[in-house]
């Protein structure tokens, strides 16, 4: 085979690799979220993180240095006590620092760990200074409490963020003075996962030009996913 052959040959399988990687993780979060965003995501990552380094470059630093010696820390940790690296460290301590947020901590505008889910699409989070933040999530309106299938969104938000880092995309602030935003467990977009999964409603008032919420709730609509299982599911009255 001659050098340029060789060469060739490299560059093929690496186009090859880097389309399976592609393939893969868009797979992962079409099957997890019903929607792939994790490009845009990456994007809305790298836009933030610079703006962030801009803004005050040497606290976004310390703020990226301090998040890899955490990560560092946990999985020796995990390790010595028998846990996967992968698995998120739920330990009892009662603060956190704004390495146990994760990266999210300089790419979003608000940013913190879920220490409560009030309902299915409400949250309250706590961020690297110890203060608490509600958290309304924008576009999407789940079934009160005393409705059907309102402990069953209550829940279906619970298993996907509760104790875990998120960050924000602030979009407003409502009349009760929460911040109403965009819910990111990594790459994963929580308030689309939470319409296709049929645990909420597209909320057309508050979001009425996402095509995004509106595919993931015809998708939810279509299956009978959740609060579509019932003939006639309405929406909450605002």
């Amino acid at each position: 085979m001659s050098k340029t052959e060789s060469q060739n040959h490299r560059r093929l399988f690496t186009s090859k690799l880097l389309l399976a990687i592609f393939l893969l993780v868009s797979l992962y979060q079409y099957v997890t979220a019903g929607q792939v965003t994790w490009i845009t995501s990456s994007f809305r990552w790298i836009e933030n993180s610079a703006r962030s380094a801009w803004v005050d470059p040497k606290g976004f630093l310390s703020d990226s240095a301090d998040s890899v010696s955490n990560y560092a820390s946990h999985v020796v940790d995990s390790v010595a006590e028998g846990r996967s690296r992968d698995e998120p460290f739920v330990g009892p301590a009662k603060t956190i620092s704004s390495a146990d947020i994760g990266w999210s901590a300089p790419a979003y505008e608000l940013s913190g760990r879920v220490v409560k889910v009030i309902d299915g699409d409400t949250i309250t989070i706590l961020d690297a200074n110890q203060t608490q933040h509600t958290v309304r999530l924008y576009g999407i309106d789940s079934p009160e409490s005393g409705q059907p299938f309102g402990r069953a969104a209550k829940r279906a938000l619970s298993d996907r963020v509760a104790r875990e880092g998120v960050g924000i995309d602030v979009k407003d602030t409502d009349q009760y003075g929460r911040s109403v935003g965009v819910v990111y467990l990594g790459a994963i977009n929580i308030n689309i996962a939470m319409v296709r999964s049929g645990y909420a409603w597209w909320y057309k008032a508050n979001a009425p030009f996402s095509d995004e919420l509106r595919e993931a709730e015809r998708q939810a609509r279509a299956e009978g996913l959740g609060l579509w299982s019932e003939p006639n599911a309405v929406p909450t009255e605002h």
